[in-house]
């Protein structure tokens, strides 16, 4: 009979974040004249560092399938437009141009392959804006679900 020879689980790379805009007070973020990688500072799960506090962008240390997923949150009839971004290159997008109301909300994901040295970030499209506050609307998380 053959044995199977199974890898500790210290051998599997372990990459999680979670993330959200609110760091303590109201925030508007937005509009600004160009395009910008949303900062999060609100660390909630930082697996494996990959999710930079500082820039708001995550980088692939393993070669695999990641799960991302994000929510995005305006008020005040604010306009929004976020995308997620996958090497500067649009993945998924949010996009919120409604006056008549004042507050909307909306979340999407992606499954993404990467390569070691990839970044994803969220994107805050030029002249568009977000609101949050401590119900944390504006998140951004992500995990490896299996390395290649």
């Amino acid at each position: 009979m053959r044995s199977i020879a199974k890898k500790s689980s210290a051998e599997k790379p372990k990459i999680a974040f979670s993330a959200s805009l609110f760091d303590g007070n109201r925030k508007q973020l937005g509009p600004f004249n160009t395009a910008i990688a949303i900062v999060y500072p609100d660390i909630r799960t930082n697996v494996g560092n990959c999710f930079n506090v500082h820039t708001g962008i995550f980088t692939a240390t393993v070669k695999g399938v990641y799960y991302f997923s994000y929510t995005a949150y305006t008020a005040h009839s604010i306009n929004t437009f976020v995308s997620l971004t996958k090497n500067g290159k649009t993945v998924a997008s949010l996009w919120d141009t409604d006056q008549n109301d004042t507050s909307d909300s909306g979340s999407n994901s992606a499954v993404l392959e990467l390569e070691v040295g990839d970044s994803v970030y969220m994107k805050l499209h030029e002249n568009k804006q977000l609101f949050d506050d401590s119900a944390r609307y504006n998140s951004f998380s992500g995990f490896l679900l299996f390395p290649l």
